[in-house]
């Protein structure tokens, strides 16, 4: 008997460490287990509620809005799209997948004249996708023309720009950018222009890169390509020559005035002399304001003429005036 009782006190011996292995390796898992995930990330994403489409140059861009506190939960976009075939509307397929910080797409796949169909929808971080969001259409037109001949004028604190008209029935948008070859995705006129004419405000210190497309102003747009690029940097400022240039001679100093430009870019003016017996004008002083005193007695006949200063150039000379010697009585 007693080996059968060592035998059973050693098989129990051996369950009761098994049994601590198992409770043990059971305890160090669960620290490092994750909570179990909760419902709401197998919920569909909130779906897209407004897209729209326009036709620009040589795409069709889909774009939409999504709220910015429901973005964080998104893995992406998914962006569907159908074609009408005349009797039967083709199948919606999915032609891309976006990163949630995606707000457009750009379709170059299309034929001018067909009918498109394109939906957007969400896909959550567990590539869930959400409903349906409204279906828009577009049937893209054969694009005007690129406008031709640009050309500006400055206009006191304005540049005008113009190029020509085409059919009644086009429209415009005119872009500017500060970086040579860079293209703004929005145009500067506030609504699409009816005429060949664009005012803007200017900026005499910075290069400036202006370029016109044509629409239709259809429900997409229908807008075509760029125009020729127009450069106006600051050696196009060239300020109007002063005009009003008189003077008042005393027996020490002649004092000059003229009328202020106006232009408020106008930097300031800059004077030239010219005495009786010299060949040429010679510049003898700069001034803010329209007005200067030569402080050299006023010897022999002489002439003055001033011209305003614009960022890079001044203007042409102002009409010259003669100052004769006073005479004693």
């Amino acid at each position: 008997m007693r080996p059968n009782n060592l035998n059973s006190m050693h098989v129990l011996r051996s369950f009761c460490i098994a049994a601590s292995v198992i409770l043990l390796v059971l305890f160090v898992a669960s620290c490092g287990k994750k909570s179990n995930p909760t419902l709401k990330s197998f919920e569909k994403p909130e779906p897209v509620r407004m897209v729209k489409v326009e036709h620009r140059g040589k795409g069709l861009i889909v774009s939409w809005s999504y709220p910015s506190s429901a973005i964080k939960s998104l893995k992406g976009f998914a962006i569907e799209k159908a074609e009408d075939r005349g009797n039967a509307v083709q199948e919606f397929k999915k032609i891309a997948v976006l990163s949630s910080d995606a707000l457009h797409y750009v379709d170059d796949k299309f034929s001018e004249g067909k009918k498109y169909f394109y939906k957007v929808r969400p896909v959550s971080l567990r590539e869930i996708l959400g409903d349906d969001s409204p279906v828009v259409a577009a049937v893209p037109a054969t694009l005007p023309e690129r406008p031709q001949g640009l050309a500006y004028r400055i206009a006191g604190d304005a540049v005008e720009i113009s190029w020509q008209k085409g059919p009644d029935k086009l429209l415009y948008n005119i872009y500017r950018c500060d970086i040579k070859g860079k293209e703004q995705s929005a145009p500067i006129n506030s609504a699409p222009l009816k005429e060949a004419f664009f005012r803007d405000a200017i900026n005499p210190s910075a290069s400036m890169y202006y370029h016109v497309k044509a629409l239709l102003g259809t429900d997409i747009v229908d807008e075509g390509l760029p125009s020729d690029v127009l450069a106006i940097g600051p050696e196009a400022f060239v300020p109007e020559r002063p005009v009003g240039l008189n003077f008042v001679p005393t027996a020490k100093k002649v004092f000059l005035l003229w009328k202020e430009n106006t232009e408020s870019w106008v930097k300031g003016y800059r004077v030239y002399r010219k005495r009786s017996g010299e060949d040429s004008f010679r510049f003898i002083g700069d001034a803010l304001a329209p007005a200067f005193s030569d402080s050299e007695p006023l010897a022999q006949k002489t002439f003055y003429y001033v011209t305003a200063l614009g960022t890079v150039k001044e203007s042409v000379p102002s009409t010259a005036v003669e100052a004769n010697p006073l005479v004693e009585d």
